[in-house]
């Protein structure tokens, strides 16, 4: 299997464990994560837990708590293997995960 097979074997992974997850606000909290990879070694768990607080946040849709509570949840259950990845491949990864959330949003979770 190809490092790039990996790559969207694992997007789809994360992607199934987001049901009901817009790809907007997937995209939302992907620009979060790029915004503190050029500032902090430690990128992914500050945007998890940059998620986390937007899933108790009051003044939000419950839709979108729910959103960023499974952004968190996923993310945090796959923290080791996607920090292990260089840049380049998180960006490729996360890329391919917005992908299978606009497949799962338009055709139903796949089988």
């Amino acid at each position: 299997m190809s490092r790039e097979d990996e790559l969207v074997t694992l997007a789809e992974e994360i992607a199934s464990s987001l049901p009901g997850v817009p790809r907007n606000e997937w995209m939302k909290w992907v620009q979060i994560f790029q915004a503190y990879q050029a500032q902090y070694r430690d990128a992914l768990q500050r945007a998890i837990h940059y998620a986390q607080r937007l899933s108790r946040d009051p003044t939000m849709r419950p839709a979108i708590q729910k959103a960023y509570h499974l952004i968190a949840q996923t993310m945090q259950h796959h923290a080791r293997r996607i920090a292990s990845l260089p840049f380049p491949e998180q960006q490729r990864l996360f890329g391919y995960v917005a992908w299978h959330l606009v497949v799962q949003g338009k055709f139903g979770k796949r089988q």
